[in-house]
C-alpha cells in the first residue's frame, strides 16, 4: 500500500524501493515460518494475497503510471495480462505446494518478476537511463509470459539449500552481499535478470542435451551391425 501511495504522488523511485523491501520481508517471513514448523493453510493463502498486492498489483500500478498510461488500451492490456498472469502463478504454486517437492518453481515467481520491473525503474531514477524504460511494456509482457510457462526456477529453501555445501553456499552469499552493498541498484538488476534468464538457458541446454543423445542413439550403429552374417 506504501508503494502504491508512491505512485501516486509520481514518486517511482520510492515506489520501487519499497516493492524490493516487500520482497525482502517475504523471504523472511517464508523462512522462520519453515524453520517453526509453522507452515499452514491459512498463512499460505494469506501470503498469496499479500503477494499479489505486491509484487502484482504493485508492479502493474508502477509500470502503467509509469510508461503504459501512453499507450492508450495496448497499454492497459499489457497491465492487465500482466496482473492476471500474476494470479494465475500464486494461484498455481497454492495448488501444486503439497503435489511437488519444492526444489524448483513451475514458472517465473512473482517476487522474481516484481523485482525485475522495480530495479528498471531504480535504474531510471539513479542514473536516468530512460531508455531502459522505455523498454519495460516488452518486459512486461515477456515477465507475464514467463510466470504462466513451464520453465523450472531454482528454489532456495528447504532442507536440501542447507545440507549441499554450506560453506559454499555461505561464501556466495557473503560475497553477492557484499557486491549488492557496494552497488545495489546495478547488481539488483544483474541478479533479477540473470535469474530471469536461467530458467530459459536452463530449458534449451536440456533441449539440446536430449536433441543430441536421441540422435546420437538413433544413429549409433548397434553390436554386431558391421558383422557378417
Amino acid at each position: 500500500m506504501l508503494g502504491m501511495v508512491f505512485v501516486t504522488h509520481g514518486q517511482y523511485l520510492y515506489a520501487a524501493e519499497a516493492c524490493l523491501v516487500a520482497m525482502l520481508f517475504d523471504f523472511v517471513d517464508g523462512q522462520v515460518a519453515r524453520v517453526r514448523g509453522a507452515t499452514t493453510r491459512f498463512g499460505i493463502e494469506y501470503d498469496s494475497l499479500a503477494d499479489m498486492l505486491s509484487f502484482g498489483i504493485l508492479p502493474t500500478f508502477m509500470g502503467y503510471s509509469k510508461v503504459l498510461n501512453g499507450m492508450g488500451r495496448f497499454g492497459i492490456g499489457i497491465a492487465f495480462l500482466y496482473a492476471v498472469c500474476c494470479a494465475l502463478r500464486l494461484a498455481r504454486y497454492n495448488a501444486q505446494l503439497y503435489r511437488e517437492e519444492r526444489r524448483s518453481f513451475t514458472g517465473l515467481p512473482t517476487p522474481a518478476a516484481a523485482g525485475l520491473i522495480s530495479s528498471v525503474i531504480v535504474l531510471e531514477g539513479r542514473y536516468e537511463f530512460s531508455f531502459i524504460v522505455k523498454a519495460l511494456p516488452f518486459i512486461m509482457l515477456f515477465l507475464a509470459y514467463l510466470m504462466v510457462s513451464t520453465l523450472r526456477y531454482p528454489a532456495f529453501q528447504g532442507a536440501n539449500a542447507k545440507q549441499k555445501k554450506p560453506f559454499l553456499n555461505l561464501v556466495g552469499i557473503v560475497i553477492t552481499a557484499s557486491i549488492v552493498v557496494s552497488y545495489p541498484e546495478i547488481s539488483f538488476f544483474i541478479l533479477f535478470a540473470a535469474y530471469t534468464m536461467f530458467g530459459i538457458l536452463a530449458h534449451f541446454r536440456f533441449q539440446t542435451c536430449t536433441s543430441w543423445l536421441r540422435s546420437f542413439l538413433l544413429t549409433s550403429p548397434l553390436p554386431g551391425d558391421h558383422e557378417n552374417p
